[in-house]
């Protein structure tokens, strides 16, 4: 075999190595047929009662079941009902609110600045303020998600106005551009990129604040079968509805916002 060849050979079987370690999903598939199997053998050791560590398969089980009886369905689809409406006034606010901080000096100096501290406000920490309010009601669920997913979209909006230029409103505003106007033809469409962002973070704080009002509310969301599973110790229903979480979180951001950002700083120029 001449040097030559075993050079190409090499070369080969340095790139098939490198694409079957770069290509993502084969990366994510063993990661999670790794985790399912070490799962399973803790499982299986009895280091934890069943009722404290179900296996991978009781729980698939549960999820299976929980979706032919269509109580899983529903749960997800109220659970949504309840974010979309809470992210959509929340998404309004915010937008209105961080424009109104932007426009005013002495509004960002005072709303912007309680926006920051409560920001960092866990949306677990609301929900006893909620009940006191709104009793054990949808309301105080909608509260807590507003409340949350309000706060991001205004301090993106904020911020994305904050840098746009001065010299591209100054110029604007030599062209004849006033009021309405100029937030049409310029700060809007420069904020844009910032905006969808902010949405994407909106939808997270939203997500998160839902399941913690669902937990402490009545009704028949993820939140509340969560907390029937903890009720029951049913851990395999428990740890169902911690996974349909994580995959409709994934579905959510990863697939749907972040396609939406990258796509939209694509065209603003941000990605090539």
């Amino acid at each position: 075999m001449s040097e030559d060849f075993k050079k190409r050979i090499t070369v080969a079987q340095a790139d098939y190595t490198k694409s079957f370690i770069q290509n993502v999903f084969l990366q994510r598939t063993i990661f999670f047929l790794v985790f399912l199997i070490l799962w399973q053998i803790l499982s299986s050791l009895g280091i934890y009662p069943k009722f404290l560590l179900p296996s991978p398969i009781e729980v698939l089980e549960t999820m299976f079941f929980g979706f032919i009886e269509s109580d899983y369905l529903f749960a997800i689809l109220e659970s949504f009902r309840r974010v979309l409406l809470g992210y959509i006034l929340a998404v309004f606010v915010g937008i209105f609110c961080g424009l109104a901080i932007a426009r005013y000096k002495i509004l960002d100096n005072t709303i912007g600045a309680s926006l920051t501290a409560l920001q960092s406000i866990p949306s677990v920490a609301w929900v006893p303020l909620a009940l006191l309010w709104f009793g054990i009601s949808e309301a105080a669920v909608l509260f807590i998600v507003v409340l949350e997913a309000f706060i991001p979209s205004a301090l993106g909006v904020r911020t994305g106005v904050h840098t746009i230029p001065k010299e591209i409103i100054r110029a604007a505003q030599a062209l004849g551009a006033r009021s309405i106007d100029l937030y049409i033809r310029v700060i809007f469409p420069s904020i844009i990129p910032q905006l969808i962002s902010s949405l994407r973070l909106s939808w997270a704080f939203a997500w998160r604040a839902l399941i913690a009002g669902e937990l402490f509310v009545n009704g028949v969301g993820i939140g509340q079968k969560l907390e029937l599973g903890r009720s029951l110790a049913d851990m395999s229903q428990v740890m169902s509805m911690i996974i349909i979480i994580a995959i409709l979180g994934y579905v959510t951001d990863d697939l749907f916002f972040r396609t939406i950002e990258k796509k939209v700083q694509k065209i603003w120029g941000f990605n090539k």
